[in-house]
């Protein structure tokens, strides 16, 4: 019962994939097709015994066509038998288009056929010639011919005998300095009979190397660094070997892979290539990785590559078989009379090893003096001690060379295994990390460590003071370039301080395409994520990614706080004035004679009593004063708008105002304005009239 459902749910799983079929199809599908073309091509039909001929044009389909052909002019034959038997084929006559050509599309077109039939699909005539006219383009560009035979006429084979005989005559009078020696005969290389495969096997394996590359392609197809080749028999993909620690060193550095998938896979079965790597561990890890694909031929590609990427230390410690010795040549006697070869190549020509190098003369600028034997001896003096008093004379003194700034001292920072994509240059410009206090190990974020330097041309570093301990920690970067060779980002100087991680920083990336630096202030990029950018000039894509980040202690800091000579102390302000006496008329000034209290300014740090007195004496805008002193206590403090904090006194002297202002303002009707209503209102408790009723 089990297997009848697993037939009927196979046969219901393949027949899925597949177009439905109308009931004029299933009656007649011969007829069917025939009717497709009659609409689609108009075509001229001649029947016969063995079937129908179809003579028609096929217009290319592709608006970007690059020949100048109208239509592709075809005739189809279709047998009697067709579809039960037989199978269709095409005959070009286009008269413009050359023999070969003709043959090769009409190979073409019996190739989709032949795949259609071995892969288990259905097809019809219309299917193959649109499947034709989207091929059309790659046929007519290249040729596939078969071997050339050419004949050649048997005449003057006697004049051609009598020349053979006279030039073995002329070889025998000839003298030879070299001694004839017996042919060697190499041994024959017995090879193994290839495996025959029969049609259904390769059918099956032909569908199953569709499925799994289509299923490579859509995982990986999106990685930076995939590649597939134009035939789709190899794929470069790209692999993170899971644990790096224990790999050899020669293939930490391997970043893809090139997976080769032969066309009768899984019969034949899939190879690697380490790409970069030429070490007799990369050679370890391919043969390994052969001999356990062909113990486990049932797991598909997807399932290859990542047993590789987590089992590549496994794999590089396959023994490799050593090479056959083979059999040194025979010393070859040259001829006195031969002159030898000169021992460097003239200009510009090339080493018969190395076809691709040239051998460059050496310049003339470079010998010293006229009777030079042009040898490197020459120009080297044995000893130092040799030189002479004359002999220095007349040369130009050359000035020593100031230190670079990037000693390999302090804390360096490095990016191992750092991807750089479309990126030919990398600098890291702002530097986010987080410190821990030597003293109390309290833990601080310290944001934009540049590369500063003071007005003496000398590197500056930053101070930072402990929040806990108020401990200070000095800290400063001397940053590098790097490229795809050298992922060391730079030096960190501290003091007082150790660095504990990395924060997402700024970097300026520079373009691989027209060398065009990132704008600042950069790309920020954290550890274990893609950054990507897109390039201002010529707006190709950049990609980085920081997969690790390590610290390594090398030395002390290069330069630090401690080294730095103490700054003078600024000489302290002297005012006069003592703590709980009264200031000078209580700190009044001309300006305003109801302030009593003195400001200090937070543009320059000093003391005076108003904003106008700031602006005489001093050359630069005054800015807000956080900062008083009181009138009458002497006692500096924070800005409070009317009193003082710690005697209470009130600062300002508030103007006698006419005007009642709800009591607080003033109460004498002498002193009060004729404008507020409460001056002539009558009081109460009196009449109106007074004294004068009275007396009436």
């Amino acid at each position: 019962m089990s297997n009848t459902q697993t037939g009927s749910s196979a046969n219901a799983g393949s027949a899925a994939g597949q177009r439905p079929v109308s009931k004029a199809e299933a009656s007649n599908p011969r007829e069917f097709q025939l009717n497709q073309l009659r609409r689609r091509f108009r075509p001229t039909e001649t029947s016969n015994d063995d079937g129908i001929t179809l003579t028609f044009g096929m217009a290319p389909s592709d608006p970007d066509f690059p020949f100048e052909m109208d239509k592709l002019q075809c005739i189809l034959h279709v047998p009697r038998t067709y579809p039960v038997q037989g199978r269709p084929s095409i005959k070009v006559t286009n008269p413009e288009m050359g023999s070969a050509f003709q043959e090769n599309i009409s190979r073409g077109f019996d190739d989709i056929v032949d795949s259609t039939i071995r892969s288990g699909g259905r097809a019809t005539l219309l299917s193959w010639i649109n499947s034709l006219d989207r091929h059309l383009e790659r046929l007519l560009t290249t040729t596939e011919r078969g071997p050339t035979l050419k004949f050649v006429p048997n005449v003057g084979s006697q004049g051609q005998a009598e020349d053979q005989k006279l030039a073995q005559d002329m070889k025998a009078l000839a003298v030879s300095s070299r001694k004839e020696k017996p042919p060697i005969r190499e041994p024959s290389i017995v090879q193994p009979p290839a495996p025959v495969y029969s049609a259904e096997e390769k059918a099956q394996a032909e569908k199953r190397r569709a499925v799994e590359t289509r299923q490579l392609d859509a995982r990986l197809g999106r990685l930076p660094l995939f590649h597939k080749s134009s035939d789709g028999m190899s794929f470069v993909i790209p692999i993170q070997p899971a644990k790096l620690d224990r790999l050899p060193v020669s293939l930490r550095s391997v970043k893809s892979v090139k997976l080769q998938v032969p066309r009768l896979y899984p019969l034949e079965p899939s190879m690697i290539q380490l790409q970069g790597i030429d070490s007799l561990e990369g050679r370890a890890v391919e043969a390994g990785f052969s001999q356990w694909v062909e113990g486990n031929k049932q797991l598909n590609l997807i399932s290859q590559v990542n047993y590789l990427t987590s089992n590549m230390h496994n794999f590089a410690k396959t023994p490799l078989k050593a090479p056959e010795p083979t059999p040194a040549p025979a010393p070859v006697l040259l001829d006195e009379s031969v002159p030898s070869e000169p021992a460097f190549q003239a200009e510009g020509t090339p080493l018969e090893d190395k076809p691709h190098v040239h051998v460059v003369p050496r310049p003339p600028e470079w010998t010293v003096g006229d009777n030079s034997s042009g040898t490197d001896d020459t120009d080297i003096t044995a000893s130092e001690e040799e030189l002479s008093d004359d002999d220095e004379d007349g040369g130009a003194p050359v000035p020593d060379l100031p230190e670079p700034t990037t000693a390999e001292r302090g804390v360096a920072l490095s990016f191992p295994f750092l991807e750089l994509y479309g990126i030919e240059l990398l600098e890291l410009v702002g530097l986010y990390i987080t410190v821990k206090c030597d003293r109390c190990k309290e833990s601080l974020d310290v944001r934009n460590i540049p590369q500063i330097k003071d007005k003496s041309d000398e590197l500056s570093p930053r101070i930072e003071t402990c929040k806990k301990c108020a401990n200070t920690m000095s800290l400063g970067f001397r940053r590098q370039l790097m490229h795809p060779s050298a992922t060391r980002a730079g030096y960190l100087d501290l003091d007082g301080c150790t660095v504990v991680d990395l924060l997402p920083s700024s970097f300026i990336p520079t373009c691989a395409e027209c060398s065009t630096a990132f704008p600042a202030p950069g790309v920020v990029a954290v550890r274990g994520e893609s950054a990507m950018a897109n390039c201002r000039q010529c707006h190709r894509k950049m990609v980085l990614k920081i997969p690790e980040v390590k610290f390594l202690k090398v030395g002390s800091a290069a330069y630090s706080s401690r080294f730095r000579a103490p700054a003078r102390k600024k000489p302290k302000e002297v005012l006069g004035i003592v703590a709980g006496q009264e200031l000078p008329r209580r700190g009044r000034c001309t300006h305003y004679g109801k302030s009593y209290r003195w400001f200090r300014f937070s543009c320059c740090a000093k003391v005076f009593p108003c904003d106008k007195c700031h602006d005489a004496a001093t050359d630069h805008p005054n800015e807000h004063a956080n900062r008083m002193i009181c009138g009458f206590c002497s006692r500096e403090q924070i800005y409070r708008p009317e009193n003082c904090g710690i005697c209470r006194a009130v600062l300002i002297g508030k103007a006698g105002s006419g005007f009642w202002e709800g009591g607080k303002g003033t109460r004498n009707r002498v002193l009060m304005s004729r404008k507020d209503p409460r001056k002539y209102k009558r009081r109460g408790g009196t009449t109106p009239g007074g004294a004068s009723s009275s007396k009436k």
